[in-house]
């Protein structure tokens, strides 16, 4: 299971070498294109289409680093899934249950620390299952000792497992130092000193994290309880990246769970400041529609009201079939290239039933005070899968947040604002009724939130006769705010041939053209990895410049 290198000089080169594989590059391709003088007035840097996470994030930087930024976002604020809205005196959370650690670690280098209220979580969530409920401590050494409390059987394998999981961290945040140019000297010494932290990396670089688990526990149940963040992926156990898993789990357990006074919103909305106070714009309510092509390079972004703004660069945070297919044209995109984005699966959308309540339930979350729950059908992940994939709001596995317990100025006192979350198909029923009439449709979200709510009863007694506000978003809502194909929330699907190096790289076959967001680069979807997408698509540029 687990692998010590000490003093072993080929097990120190293999690592080093694979460390220098890993670690993303962030120097740029080539010479940068021609000064911005050379392209007349009104032109800029940088063009960002999308001001979701990859996309301001990325503005923030890139304006922090002198470059001239536009964003064009066709939505009425910033923040794409990062973003809340109102109804009457509650602030509802659209996507935000909790920020892991790492992404959590970008805010300095974002400009944003001081511009955002922080609050750490612990415990983290509580997970139910059929016969028994599990409180998960974000403390790393805590969840460790609990768990070997519930599963003395396992105590072995829960050991080398969280040993092994500690020097993924280890690894991750040596290499993460050395990207960022940040104690360099000292990440590079740490590596060689242990050179067995980057060994599980590199041994479950390319495994599913079933194949990776089945090395230390089999126990169906602690399996079940231990993979409960998948719902944040979307994907199943046996399909999802191993070491994409280990990574997010290590992020937040070896580094923080965090929310934000004011949601996810107030962190893109700080982002919007940074850009703006370096004398970046931002064009809200701007529809993209096309960007210029000329000798195989992105020269100009063009809008829906018929402007044309041109550009030494253009940042993408749009989906990426939309960006190819529609704004760049397939007449420039390679075959190959083209043939990928369609066999590429796209992730799962959500379901999501958001609730202000005129009582306040904070007393049903605890002992513990999680103010997250994770209501499970059972044991088996494929069954658990198959419930969302069909579209079975009886059987689902879904999440109740009391995001009031997390940031108490979402809503009136005494009172609180809580979601219902899960994951239903885009295509339920048809399309929803939606080609019915708007009627139909509205009458069958209503009519799946309520299952939903019912269920959620079971452990919130009282939650249906306290309901003040409700709005229900189905995937088609989302389809509608993100234009995301299908109303995926986590952009390219989590399985292990699209993950890490395999995702599609934010480097594009049109020159000057790069990816941001949940659809391209390694990172992949989730609030936290967008930001740090957003992030190297900024320093991938500003190498470039130098």
């Amino acid at each position: 299971m687990r692998y010590d290198s000490s003093g072993k000089p080929m097990a120190l080169f293999v690592s080093v070498v694979c460390l220098l594989i890993l670690l993303p590059s962030c120097k740029g391709e080539g010479p940068p294109p021609p000064p911005l003088e050379s392209l007349g007035p009104g032109a800029y840097d940088v063009v960002v289409i999308g001001a979701g996470g990859g996309g301001i994030s990325a503005a923030a930087k890139l304006s922090m680093g002198g470059m001239k930024v536009l964003v064009i976002e066709q939505h009425d604020k910033v923040g794409g899934y990062m973003t809340s809205f109102e109804r009457d005196d509650y602030t509802f959370e659209v996507s935000l249950h909790a920020m892991d650690g790492m992404g959590r670690q970008y805010f300095p280098r974002l400009g944003i620390e001081d511009k955002v209220k922080v609050h750490k979580l612990d415990p983290a969530y509580r997970s139910v299952f059929p016969d028994f409920t599990f409180d998960v401590p974000a403390d790393v050494d805590l969840y460790r000792e609990r768990l070997k409390e519930k599963f003395p059987h396992e105590t072995e394998g829960i050991d080398a497992l969280f040993d092994d999981l500690r020097l993924i961290y280890e690894g991750m945040d040596a290499m993460a130092k050395l990207q960022h140019k940040e104690d360099t000297g000292a990440a590079l010494w740490k590596i060689v000193k242990k050179p067995s932290m980057l060994w599980p990396i590199i041994k479950y670089w390319d495994s599913t994290c079933s194949e990776m688990l089945a090395d230390y526990i089999q126990d169906e149940k602690l399996i079940a309880l231990f993979v409960q963040l998948m719902a944040y992926t979307g994907t199943p156990a046996d399909e999802v990246s191993g070491m994409l898993f280990a990574g997010m789990w290590v992020s937040y357990h070896h580094v923080g769970f965090y929310y934000f006074e004011g949601g996810s919103q107030a962190v893109t909305k700080a982002l919007a400041e940074v850009v703006e106070e370096n004398g970046g714009d931002i064009l809200l309510n701007t529809l993209a529609t096309k960007i210029a092509i000329e000798d195989g390079a992105a020269v100009a972004v063009q809008t829906k009201d018929g402007k044309e703004f041109k550009c030494r660069y253009v940042i993408s945070n749009a989906n990426a079939l939309d960006t190819f297919f529609k704004m760049v044209g397939r007449e420039h995109v390679p075959e190959e290239y083209a043939n990928r984005l369609e066999t590429m699966k796209i992730g799962l959308p959500a379901f999501a039933v958001y609730l202000g309540v005129d009582h306040d339930f904070s007393d049903a979350f605890v002992p513990e005070g999680n103010h997250s729950y994770f209501v499970n059908p059972g044991y088996d992940q494929t069954e658990t899968f198959k419930y969302f994939r069909e579209g079975n709001p009886e059987k689902a596995m879904f999440g109740m947040i009391n995001y009031t317990m997390a940031d108490p100025t979402n809503a009136p006192k005494g009172k609180n604002v809580i979601s219902v979350v899960s994951i239903m198909p885009y295509d339920y029923k048809g399309d929803w009724y939606e080609s019915v009439s708007y009627e139909k449709y509205k009458a069958l979200k209503e009519e799946v939130a309520q299952i939903y709510l019912d269920r959620a009863e079971a452990l919130i007694p009282g939650l249906n006769e306290h309901i003040d506000v409700i709005e229900v978003g189905t995937p088609r809502t989302m389809e509608r705010y993100s234009l995301n194909p299908r109303g995926s929330i986590f952009g390219w699907e989590f399985s292990k041939d699209q993950s890490m190096m395999k995702r599609l790289p934010q480097e594009t076959p049109i020159r000057n053209l790069y990816l941001a967001g949940a659809w391209g680069g390694m990172y992949g979807g989730g609030q936290s990895a967008v930001l740090m997408g957003g992030y190297a698509a900024a320093q991938t540029i500003l190498g470039r410049e130098k």
